[in-house]
């Protein structure tokens, strides 16, 4: 069986996911919902989580701008006009940070800019983020709080059924890498 999705359909995606509808396919005209509709024929839970995750990515790496921080001998835009003596910008603290950026792919990292990167250039928000709608609501509680966190430890995080499980296993590992790399 077949459904055709449109935009008014986006307020039921947590009905299509359901068991109800999982010998059904979803199709659409729109462009815009076609990652949508295409994460909704993925029936299996944790590819679908998976799917959205990295879309998600996707969409942002491709819509912002490259070099949104303005980053200039590893200072950031707000580094180079305070001259704090600091670098790396917000990632200074993230024990996935390099030389050379960030070693993992992290959504709600890619999602945070400062002030003064928003009044410099229009970027993706959380809310322009429609594939998101496929989460559910725990979900995406989750995701917008999974800082300094690699893109499988934010995975795992979205996995679990419960959400004090999630921020219990969060906080043990930040309390975790605070002690092992005694980053502030």
């Amino acid at each position: 069986m077949l459904i055709k999705i449109s935009k008014k359909d986006l307020k039921k995606t947590f009905l299509y996911k359901s068991i109800f509808f999982k010998f059904i396919n979803f199709t659409t005209d729109d462009e815009e919902l076609k990652p949508i509709v295409q994460g909704l024929n993925i029936k299996n839970r944790h590819k679908r989580i998976t799917y959205v995750y990295d879309k998600a990515c996707e969409i942002i790496d491709t819509t912002n701008c490259p070099n949104a921080c303005s980053f200039k001998g590893n200072k950031c835009l707000v580094q180079q006009l305070l001259d704090n003596g600091k670098c790396n910008g917000c990632c200074r603290i993230c024990h996935y940070q390099s030389s050379k950026g960030c070693t993992t792919k992290n959504l709600t990292c890619k999602l945070f800019n400062c002030s003064e990167v928003r009044k410099k250039y229009k970027l993706v928000t959380y809310d322009d983020l429609t594939i998101l709608k496929l989460l559910s609501y725990r979900q995406r509680v989750i995701l917008r709080h999974d800082y300094f966190s690699s893109r499988e430890e934010v995975l795992y995080d979205l996995y679990s059924y419960s959400l004090i499980y999630s921020i219990t296993c969060k906080v043990i590992r930040h309390i975790y890498y605070l002690i092992r790399y005694h980053k502030m």
